[in-house]
């Protein structure tokens, strides 16, 4: 119903219930028809329109985010800030920045939200509060646009759509109290990604045990972690779970590797590879974050933490429930179609394995009558040839009993 017929008879009729959609019904095609189009379509289109990634890096200064990022992206994207003196660092400061990528043709523009200062203060709230204010103000804008008939057309999104929380190599025994802290606080609220940064700072057995116990408090506070807690595609992310958290290390110079020049930290000892999967975790993070599941970030944002983001919301507002049903319907609805996409997928499976072995199976029979049906017809030429040859042996005889006669 129309939203100003709703507002002028509210309260003077019962809460109608929930929108249900009509069922739909199968129809089989009798011929191609062109719908296997839609998806390159699709692709030509989003095309035209650049791609929005909003990452938000968060940590301690001298962890080494800044050159992280340049590495990440291939491209000087962020300047070295100079730190400033504690008495100076009274609040956290959150200073997005909006870079413009291209690459054949698909354009990204990627806000990089640097967040100088935390964990430089002693009260923790001062470091945690500012970032929790900025994540559910990109929300309430998106909110406020979604109703806003004027800019619902093109919704500029600022919502925070992946959060990469950088861990000191400490090498101990887990996360400290503040990072529990936090990512309790914001692991509901963003897609975190944890990253232990200066991987190259321990030694391959100390980084083991320092993923285990880290990944020992996830489980023991209930720490959500992308992509395991969130991400829908399971089939991109089974590998990369491996990795977690991922143990990272970026660089802005460049050495002489086996004649090809490549990212890397030189020292006195050797030379450690960026892009090493050898060295550190770098190829498998970058894999999760661009190639394989930037889709499914942006996806999972929108989902699950701004949807529940919206109900809060509206609840607060006191709207009925028959709105926040249709919500849940309509993700209900998708989740049935998944399912049922799915089981269809596999019942097709097995008809075409089924189909193949009974193919199989038919092929087998036939080919094993016709060699049946040969040594039938070869066992009758055998018996024909031994009857000739008898009939040859007996006409032997016989001129030879003639001829022995007429000599006598």
């Amino acid at each position: 119903m129309p939203l100003e017929y709703a507002l002028q008879y509210r309260g003077r009729f019962p809460d109608p219930g929930p929108w249900r959609l009509p069922r739909s019904t199968n129809a089989r095609l009798t011929e191609p028809l062109g719908i296997a189009e839609l998806p390159t379509q699709r692709v030509r289109r989003s095309k035209r329109r650049p791609y929005i990634f909003n990452v938000m890096v968060v940590g301690e200064s001298g962890l080494g985010k800044t050159t992280f990022l340049n590495t990440l992206f291939n491209a000087p994207l962020t300047e070295k800030i100079k730190p400033e003196s504690l008495a100076a660092q009274k609040t956290l400061q959150i200073s997005p920045t909006t870079y413009e990528l291209v690459e054949d043709g698909v354009a990204l523009h990627l806000t990089v939200i640097d967040t100088p200062g935390f964990g430089d203060q002693l009260n923790r709230q001062k470091n945690f509060e500012p970032i929790v204010q900025y994540v559910d103000d990109q929300y309430e804008l998106y909110l406020q646009a979604e109703r806003s008939q004027e800019v619902r057309r093109n919704i500029r999104d600022t919502r925070v759509h992946a959060l990469l929380y950088f861990i000191s190599p400490t090498g101990g025994h887990g996360l400290r109290e503040m990072d529990v802290d936090f990512l309790q606080r914001l692991c509901t609220k963003v897609n975190v990604v944890p990253v232990i940064a200066k991987a190259d700072t321990l030694t391959p057995d100390e980084m083991a045990g320092y993923k285990k116990a880290i990944l020992k408090d996830f489980e023991t506070h209930d720490i959500r972690i992308y992509p395991t807690a969130h991400a829908e595609d399971r089939e991109t992310v089974i590998d990369i779970e491996r990795f977690m958290p991922f143990a990272v290390m970026g660089s802005d110079t460049f050495a002489d590797v086996g004649g090809k020049k490549v990212r890397a930290r030189v020292y006195r000892w050797g030379i450690v590879e960026v892009e090493n999967e050898k060295h550190n975790d770098f190829v498998h993070l970058r894999e999760l974050l661009i190639r394989s599941n930037m889709q499914d970030l942006l996806e999972t944002t929108h989902s699950v933490h701004y949807a529940q983001f919206r109900s809060t919301r509206i609840r607060t507002k006191g709207r009925p429930e028959s709105f926040l049903a249709c919500d849940e319907y309509y993700e209900s609805r998708i989740e049935n179609a998944r399912k049922n996409l799915a089981e269809e997928m596999q019942r097709k499976e097995n008809e075409m394995r089924q189909m193949f072995v009974q193919k199989v199976r038919e092929k087998e029979a036939e080919l094993r009558e016709r060699d049946e049906q040969l040594n039938l017809r070869r066992q009758q030429l055998n018996e024909e040839l031994e009857g000739l040859k008898r009939v040859n042996q007996r006409l032997e005889y016989e001129i030879d009993d003639a001829l022995n006669s007429g000599r006598k």
